[in-house]
């Protein structure tokens, strides 16, 4: 990830999105499954529209109670195997919030966005790479294929994974 760095937030954004994308699909079956992908949903509408607010995507990972949030949720869920995969989901949707944070101006994070920098990338890389052999060339495709193309939506994103297959 040499040329990690020098990529604007925008393609940052995409890489992690895009990356968790092929993951969220292997928690279909799992208790947690739709607010993990409803959080990836509300994440690619805020690198669309800028909406909602950091506060609200927040919320999705910290409800405030022992029973919701992603953060809880990661913790509930016993399969051994789905660890990484919530990492990944986790650190995608931590680094879409410290973006909506950063662009509303916001004065105080809460303590686990406040923490988000551009070392994230090497913890969700790791775990990518530790879920199956072969999402270490899907990310280094994706990687290069980022960073010479304008990818603007979730779509064109999709459109570039449906024609890898």
């Amino acid at each position: 990830m040499n040329n990690w760095s020098i990529l604007p937030i925008k393609k940052k954004t995409i890489y992690y999105l895009g990356l968790s994308e092929i993951i969220v699909q292997s928690l279909s079956g799992n208790d947690f499954f739709v607010d993990a992908r409803n959080t990836l949903n509300t994440c690619w509408k805020w690198f669309e529209t800028k909406i909602p607010t950091g506060d609200e995507i927040y919320k999705l990972l910290d409800d405030g109670t022992e029973f919701g949030g992603l953060f809880i949720q990661m913790q509930m869920d016993e399969i051994e195997e789905n660890e990484a995969k919530w990492d990944c989901i986790v650190d995608a949707v931590s680094f879409v919030n410290k973006q909506a944070y950063i662009i509303e101006g916001a004065r105080y994070l809460p303590a686990p966005i406040e923490n988000v920098d551009d070392e994230l990338i090497i913890h969700f890389l790791d775990r990518f790479y530790s879920i199956n052999p072969q999402n270490k060339n899907i990310a280094e495709d994706f990687f290069g294929h980022i960073l010479n193309t304008d990818i603007k939506t979730k779509e064109d994103m999709v459109s570039y994974f449906n024609r890898r297959e």
